[in-house]
This record gives C-alpha cells, structure tokens and sequence, in this order.
C-alpha cells in the first residue's frame, strides 16, 4: 500500500506528516491487500485568518477498482487526522462489504426467537 501525503497552504510538517501516515496504516492495517494506494492532503482553507480551517482529505484507490474519499475539518490538524481516519476505517469497510458480501444467512434471513420456539 503506497501512502503519498502532500500540504497545501499549511506548513510543511514532518511531524504531522509521519502521525497523518501511522493513524491512516493503523486504521487500514486489515484491509492492506485490498489497497493499491492511499493519498492524503492536509490544507488550511483560510490561511493565517485563523478559524475552523484545518483540513484532511483523504483518498483510498482499491486493488479491484472503486475509491473511497471523505473529507474532515476542524481547528487541529492532529485532531481532524485522528476523526478522517476513524471514519475512513468505516468507509472502506462498508465499501468492501458491498462489492464482497460474505456468504451465508444475513440477519434480515434468520428468525427470530419468537419463531424458533413456536417452531
């Protein structure tokens, strides 16, 4: 999995750029194999304005086509890295489990307890 994070409008940090990298490997460390590439950019939208302007988008190619891309914004650019890749964990996973489902009896197809008494 190739991970390329690049800044924009936002001081160049190796600090940020090395924890931006260790949160997303960590919340895709299950899904390695199914990932061709990881871009990351981290932005501030306003400049030395100051504000809510901290940004992290992120954008997840997958080996057998399909890409996940959200969008995360706050004050902290630690804070916003921490949010996109807890959701970006959730992403993926929900975006694997349309394109896989797994085999077997989902929850909508198995009875409930009431029938497996009367039955």
């Amino acid at each position: 999995m190739q991970i390329d994070v690049r800044f924009t409008r936002l001081q160049p940090s190796p600090a940020l750029a090395q924890h931006a990298q260790r949160r997303i490997l960590f919340a895709l460390d299950r899904f390695q194999q199914q990932i061709a590439r990881v871009s990351i950019r981290l932005q501030d939208t306003n400049g030395p304005r100051g504000g809510v302007d901290k940004s992290c988008s992120v954008e997840v190619a997958l080996l057998h086509g399909g890409t996940v891309r959200l969008d995360e914004i706050g004050e902290d650019a630690y804070a916003v890295v921490d949010r996109a890749a807890a959701r970006l964990r959730h992403s993926v996973a929900r975006t694997l489990e349309r394109a896989h489902p797994r085999s077997g009896p989902s929850l909508a197809t198995l009875p409930l307890a009431d029938e497996r008494k009367a039955g």
